[in-house]
C-alpha cells in the first residue's frame, strides 16, 4: 500500500495550486531588487537619452557690463552696455548625431540588462522552485519509510514473543527505526529551508504552499544542442546588451573624434546702453573660435578606441557562454528525460523486490536482513526518481530560459 502512494506521487512532477510555477516566477521577477536596479538603470538611460537630445539647443543670454570712461569734455563717465540674445556652440551640433546615437544604443543596452535580469531571477527562482517540491516528495517518502520500519519492527516483535524469530531481529528493526526517525527530522529540516527561501524570494505566505497540483506541461523545447544554440543566439538578451554596448562605443569614438574640431561659438543679440555719454543700442555680434594644442583629445580618442575594443571582446566572451551554457542545459535536459525513464523502473523493480520480500518475511522465507536490505533499495530507488522527475523539469525550465523568450 505504501509503494502504491508512493508511485502515485512521483510519476509527474507537481506544483502549488496556489502558487503555481508561472505565478511564483512572476512574483519573484516583481520582488527582485536586482531586477528593479536594472529597471532604474533603464529610465536613467532613458533621462540620459533625453539630455542628449537637448544637447546642441542653443541658449538664451543677457550680459550686462559697466566700466569707467572718457567722457567728452575731458571727463570720467560710466560706460553701461546691457545686451541679449542667443549662442550656439558649433563643436555641439558636430558631436550632436554621434552623441545621441551613443545615449540611444546605451538605453537599449539598459533595456536588454533588464530582460537579462528578470531571466536571471527566473532562473534562481525556478531552481527554489523545485527544490521545495523535491523537498517535500522527498520528506513524504521519509515518513513512509518510517512508518514501514515501525511495521517491521512490530512484526518483528510478534515474531520474537511467537519464538519464530531471535532477539536480533527486534535489535535491528528498533536501530532502523531510529535511523528513519532522524532522516525524517533531516528531511523536514530541508523542507522548512527550502520553503523559506521561496518565501523570500518570491514575497509569498507560507499558505501557498499548502496544496499540489500536477504541473502544467510546458511547451516543448529543443532538446538538440545545435537548434537551441542556434535559437538562443538570436534571442538572448546578454547578447543583444553586448552588440548595443559596442555600437554605443562606435558612436562615442566618432563623438570624440569630432572633438578635434576648433570651437566656434557664436552669440548675437540686441544691446543698448551709454557709451561715452551717449546713449547707444543695435544688434551686436561675437564669434569665439578656440584651437586645442594639447594632446589630451588624441588621448581621448585612444581611450574610447579601447573601450569599443573591450565590448567587442566582451560580446565574444557571451557568444561563447551562450554556446557552451546552451549546449550543456540541451544535452543536460535530454539526459534528465533518459534518466527520468531509468529511475521510473528501478523504483518499481526496487518495489516489487521489497513486497516479494515482505511476504517471504511473513512466510519465514525471508530474514529480518532481508526486510531492511530491500526497504533500503526501495527508499533510494524512489528518492532517485523523486529527483530525477525534478530534475528533468527544472533542467526544461533552464534550458527555455537559457535560449531567451
Amino acid at each position: 500500500m505504501i509503494a502504491a502512494i508512493v508511485f502515485a506521487a512521483v510519476v509527474s512532477a507537481q506544483q502549488f495550486s496556489a502558487l503555481p510555477l508561472d505565478a511564483a516566477l512572476r512574483a519573484a521577477v516583481a520582488h527582485s531588487p536586482d531586477v528593479e536596479q536594472a529597471r532604474q538603470r533603464v529610465r536613467e538611460n532613458a533621462a540620459l537619452l533625453a539630455a542628449a537630445k537637448g544637447g546642441a539647443a542653443p541658449s538664451l543670454t543677457a550680459n550686462y557690463a559697466a566700466a569707467p570712461q572718457a567722457g567728452n569734455d575731458n571727463n570720467t563717465v560710466i560706460q553701461q552696455l546691457t545686451t541679449v540674445g542667443g549662442q550656439v556652440t558649433l563643436g555641439d551640433y558636430l558631436a550632436y548625431a554621434p552623441l545621441v546615437r551613443q545615449a540611444a544604443f546605451t538605453l537599449a543596452g539598459a533595456q536588454s540588462d533588464l530582460i537579462e535580469a528578470q531571466r536571471a531571477e527566473r532562473l534562481k527562482s525556478a531552481g527554489l522552485y523545485f527544490s521545495v517540491l523535491k523537498a517535500i516528495a522527498a520528506l513524504q517518502l521519509r515518513e513512509q519509510d518510517y512508518a514501514g520500519r515501525s511495521s517491521d519492527m512490530h512484526a518483528a516483535q510478534l515474531r520474537y514473543r511467537a519464538g519464530d524469530a531471535p532477539r536480533i531481529d527486534v535489535v535491528r528493526a528498533q536501530v532502523a527505526l531510529a535511523s528513519a526517525q532522524a532522516d525524517l527530522d533531516a528531511a523536514r529540516v530541508d523542507l522548512a529551508n527550502a520553503q523559506n527561501a521561496l518565501e523570500v524570494e518570491t514575497g509569498s505566505a507560507p499558505a501557498a504552499f499548502a496544496q499540489l497540483q500536477p504541473l502544467a506541461q510546458p511547451a516543448p523545447v529543443p532538446a538538440n544542442a545545435d537548434a537551441a544554440v542556434t535559437r538562443a543566439l538570436l534571442m538572448r538578451s546578454d547578447l543583444a546588451s553586448a552588440k548595443s554596448a559596442i555600437a554605443a562605443e562606435e558612436a562615442a569614438v566618432d563623438a570624440t573624434r569630432r572633438g578635434f574640431f576648433p570651437a566656434v561659438t557664436v552669440s548675437a543679440g540686441y544691446t543698448s546702453g551709454v557709451d561715452t555719454g551717449i546713449a547707444v543700442h543695435g544688434p551686436s555680434a561675437n564669434v569665439t573660435l578656440s584651437v586645442p594644442v594639447s594632446r589630451a583629445q588624441s588621448a581621448r580618442v585612444e581611450a574610447e578606441q579601447a573601450r569599443l575594443d573591450e565590448a567587442r571582446a566582451k560580446a565574444e566572451g557571451i557568444r561563447r557562454q551562450i554556446v557552451l551554457d546552451v549546449g550543456s542545459a540541451a544535452r543536460t535536459y535530454a539526459e534528465t528525460l533518459r534518466a527520468q525513464i531509468s529511475a521510473a523502473r528501478a523504483r518499481a523493480a526496487a518495489q516489487a523486490e521489497l513486497r516479494a520480500t515482505q511476504v517471504g518475511y511473513r512466510n519465514g522465507a525471508s530474514s529480518s536482513l532481508d526486510v531492511s536490505d530491500a526497504r533500503r533499495t526501495y527508499l533510494q530507488a524512489a528518492l532517485n526518481e523523486v529527483s530525477a522527475v525534478y530534475a528533468a523539469a527544472q533542467a526544461q525550465a533552464v534550458l527555455e530560459e537559457e535560449i531567451g523568450p
